[in-house]
């Protein structure tokens, strides 16, 4: 290669850094509150814990752990997550020289004259040729390292959808398990409902065959006893289903799931601190994500800006051709070669300008796009927040309730027993009784499940 060659190529490395167009990437920033509606001020937060301290239930763990290495989505999703690296090295490659090679060989006579390597008159030859070669686009304008900047950012995205999809699955799983011990003690309550209704029902029948009560007394338990049996079989159907899915979601065949435990010691696993609304920003996957798909897009308009800049490329060959093969060593001719091209854009009917401007209304959505998810985790923290205050309130006046109803019962029965009212009293009380119990159930679930899902949406659990 002569010097003049080499200065030149010289040169071009030294351009190749020279400039890159297009906004810079700069972290957006958005005011958020001081603190958490709903949430008193304070450093302290519970997603800076371990998952395992926050859902201490062996059995929740076991079945988390299974979802974490055998759910379907999961891995689907790491595969995609391979895939986005790959594409930033493909992304990357037009940074460096390519090398290529060719060779080509024919067999053939010219009796006149005029072969192709060289003039062999009546002779069959075998002329070939070997080559090597290089070329290079030279990134004046940045394009190509934009183009990297968005694919690595893509690469990160569907990483931090990944982690997200983690602290997803572990939210609906653990609201799952505990709503599994809600329906188990509903359906515990349903079938002692069933036990008192029969008994009702059997003491009102062998009353009106004495001509103690009437139909209506025996109509009205038979009505509980049937409403009772009825919720029985569908309590059990939501169990089997909710089990089928838990189980779906860890990779497991349908099956029942192991659990252990009451609604109130749920209720008093773990601690509740949110911390300060700041940190959602930077551990919550799904913002972390928009804001990766905003990073792209910044740099995707950098991109369509140089589209309108001229290219340059540098190619060089090297090689030997032979007037045949089987004098590949006398005979053969050396050569080399380098040349440079420059190709830029006259007129494209409005196209560039086009993409440039579609370009930024993309970041202009992705922007909208990264601001909408922390509004989103913000509202979804304190509603959680608001809820679990509120839910103290709810359970405390249930459970006054069931307490109350339980007494009534109980007087009622003492009363039928000394005489002064009919067992339809009974009956009446147990009628307020049993379904208030099956709703402290509820409330107590949805307290207990406030400690996961906040816990998941202050951004807690995705790290490894």
């Amino acid at each position: 290669m002569t010097k003049s060659a080499l200065m030149t190529l010289a040169g071009a490395v030294v351009i190749t850094t020279s400039c890159t167009l297009g906004p810079d990437w700069e972290k957006p920033q958005m005011e958020v509150p001081a603190v958490f509606r709903g949430a008193s001020a304070g450093d302290s937060n519970m997603a800076d814990l371990p998952w395992q301290e926050v859902m201490k239930d062996k059995n929740l763990q076991a079945l988390l752990n299974d979802v974490f290495t055998s759910n379907r989505s999961m891995e689907a999703l790491m595969h995609n997550v391979n895939a986005a690296r790959h594409y930033v090295t493909i992304a990357r490659a037009p940074i460096f020289p390519w090398l290529g090679y060719g060779a080509s060989t024919s067999k053939g006579m010219n009796s006149a004259g005029g072969a192709s390597v060289t003039n062999t008159g009546s002779m069959t030859t075998n002329p070939g040729s070997a080559s090597l070669s290089a070329s290079w686009e030279i990134d004046i304008w940045g394009s190509t390292r934009r183009g990297v900047e968005s694919a690595e950012a893509s690469a990160e995205e569907v990483q931090e959808e990944l982690n997200n999809l983690r602290l997803s699955l572990m939210s609906q799983v653990a609201s799952g398990y505990l709503q599994l011990i809600m329906l188990d003690e509903q359906l515990r309550i349903t079938r002692e409902s069933v036990d008192s209704y029969r008994d009702t029902l059997k003491l009102f029948n062998d009353q009106f065959k004495e001509g103690v009560v009437d139909g209506l007394q025996v109509a009205s338990a038979q009505a509980a006893l049937a409403a009772a049996e009825a919720e029985a079989p569908a309590l059990e159907m939501q169990i089997a289903g909710l089990e089928n899915t838990l189980s779906m979601l860890a990779g497991r065949a349908p099956g029942h799931i192991a659990r252990s435990g009451s609604l109130n010691s749920c209720m008093k696993s773990a601690k509740v601190a949110a911390g300060i609304p700041a940190e959602l920003l930077a551990r919550r996957p799904d913002i972390r994500a928009k804001e990766q798909a905003l990073r792209a897009a910044n740099a995707e308009v950098g991109v369509a800006i140089a589209s309108y800049f001229p290219s340059i490329s540098l190619t060089g060959t090297a090689g030997y051709a032979s007037p045949d093969l089987r004098t590949h060593v006398y005979g053969n001719k050396h050569g080399w070669g380098i040349g440079a091209s420059l190709t830029g854009p006259l007129f494209q009917a409005g196209q560039l300008t086009a993409n440039e401007a579609a370009k930024k209304e993309t970041f202009l959505a992705a922007k909208a796009d990264y601001e909408q998810a922390v509004l989103n985790a913000l509202a979804e923290v304190s509603s959680t927040l608001v809820e679990r205050q509120k839910l103290r309130e709810v359970i405390s006046k249930q459970e006054a309730a069931v307490a109350a109803y339980e007494q009534s019962v109980s007087l009622a029965k003492q009363r039928y027993k000394e005489g002064y009212s009919a067992y339809f009293e009974v009956l009446d009380n147990q009628l307020r009784l049993f379904p208030a119990q099956k709703q402290l159930a509820s409330y107590r679930y949805q307290y207990a499940a406030c400690v996961p899902s906040l816990y998941t949406r202050l951004g807690g659990g995705w790290q490894k």
